[in-house]
């Protein structure tokens, strides 16, 4: 990128928002992953949606690659420029346009913060459906680019299955509403469908910023329920801890599960109660809550499980991002995530333990339950100056190994890369749509799957 787009891009944003200073450039060449550092050659942070389709056209137009970043917090390296280009910030757009009662939405700049906006929305006595599981800096756009779960997984799914709608500039910078503003006359962002095609909201998400730059989120709400109740079971096996996880699920009265290991709560400095610890979350009227703990705690106690046992009761709400603090010396931590059928939780357990015995890795595990099928989250502790290829080593050996047990990765990342575990039709389809809308391949350029024009 020569001078004429640097004074381009200054035209489009201001200069004080665009920076092309060495200083910059390796602040934003770095994640929360193992896989860096990648200097962009321009930072530039826009402030509304028409400066970002005014980037994207240029970056159109001059074959530039294009990276988003919001909180710069995720562990899949999908916020760092592989290709050089324009790293885009999107921090300097986090309004919040108000709650829409009649609706029950909040909408909000892609820059918010979820902190922010979890924040407001609960001081006027909403709540969203799931609390996250990771540090509340990742940006609200970030969560749904890689489909955050947390507490309320179980009932109300991932982030992206209570998004009504979004606001993204494609590629080649236009602007679109999916949803119900799709459709002229309507204001409101209120329903993720418009009845007259397919789910065209679902192409921006948990795609890391691949298919385009979301400028606009809105989620649905629910007011904030009376009660919250917790009660936690121990078990002394992953096959006993997933036959509890599978009786509580089947009964239908969790609002959230989550579970981990007692090497997790050695790392995180909570009390180790047992070898595999599973919390059932329960949420409504108190009565309803009551009721609810009341009615998980006896159908555990005639499960049969012979080392289930009732324990103290300690939510655990973060994530692996917020570890690497807690540990001394120092280290550094990565998460291997994958979605799998609650009944593999066992086998996904000893392959991850395999993997970490086999490169004498610290390691701990921690999942969510999402609709029917678990979401894990396990970590590998290594130290980045002398166990870097040790860890991405590891990372690709635990992805192989689960993908033989039938599950599938989360937080995908370029490193390793897991195109080739995708089948040829998938992924034909997959480059089709984006060539359609990326036609210049400008959008994070090297990130899974890897297509190539």
């Amino acid at each position: 990128m020569g001078e004429n787009v640097l004074k381009q891009l200054e035209g489009i944003v201001g200069p004080a928002n665009v920076s092309n200073e060495e200083f910059d450039l390796i602040s934003y060449s770095n994640d929360w992953g193992y896989d860096g550092p990648k200097l962009a050659d321009y930072i530039v942070t826009p402030g509304c949606t028409e400066e970002v389709s005014e980037v994207m056209k240029l970056a159109n137009a001059t074959k530039t690659p294009v990276t988003l970043r919001g909180g710069g917090t995720t562990t899949t390296g999908s916020s760092l420029p592989r290709q050089g280009g324009i790293v885009m910030d999107i921090n300097r757009m986090h309004k919040i346009y108000g709650i829409d009662e009649d609706a029950m939405t909040v909408t909000m700049d892609a820059g918010t913060t979820v902190y922010e906006a979890i924040t407001y929305i609960e001081k006027r006595g909403w709540k969203i459906p799931p609390k996250p599981k990771f540090g509340s800096g990742v940006s609200v756009a970030g969560w749904a680019s890689f489909n955050g779960v947390g507490a309320g997984s179980c009932v109300h799914g991932r982030v992206t299955d209570f998004l009504a709608g979004v606001e993204v500039v494609l590629p080649t910078g236009e602007i679109v509403n999916t949803g119900s503003r799709s459709m002229k006359g309507v204001t409101q962002q209120f329903c993720r469908y418009q009845g007259t095609g397919c789910d065209l909201t679902g192409l921006f998400l948990n795609t890391f910023g691949t298919m385009g730059v979301m400028t606009k989120i809105t989620w649905s709400l629910y007011r904030k329920p009376e009660a919250l109740g917790i009660v936690g079971y121990g078990f002394d096996t992953p096959e006993d801890m997933q036959a509890g996880v599978r009786i509580l699920k089947e009964a239908r009265i969790c609002y959230g599960i989550n579970l981990y290991d007692d090497e997790i709560a050695d790392i995180c400095g909570l009390p180790k109660t047992a070898p595999w610890v599973v919390h059932q979350f329960s949420e409504g009227y108190q009565e309803e809550v009551d009721f609810r703990i009341k009615k998980g705690k006896e159908i555990m106690a005639k499960s049969g499980i012979k080392t289930c046992r009732e324990i103290e009761a300690i939510p655990f709400w973060w994530g692996v991002e917020g570890m690497t603090s807690r540990l001394q010396p120092s280290m550094r931590t990565t998460c291997v995530g994958g979605f799998h059928p609650i009944g593999t939780t066992a086998a996904v357990m000893h392959a991850y333990n395999d993997v970490g015995i086999k490169h004498n890795l610290r390691r701990g595990m921690v999942w969510w339950i999402v609709n029917h099928y678990a979401n894990v989250f396990p970590i590998f502790v290594y130290n980045d100056e002398t166990e870097l290829d040790t860890v991405i080593q590891a990372a690709t050996d635990l992805r192989e190994a689960w993908s033989k047990l039938g599950c599938t990765p989360d937080f995908p990342g370029p490193n390793p890369d897991i195109t080739h575990w995708i089948t040829p039709e998938y992924l034909g389809f997959y480059k089709k749509v984006k060539m359609a809308l990326d036609p210049n391949h400008i959008m994070h350029r090297g990130m899974s799957p890897i297509v190539e024009y």
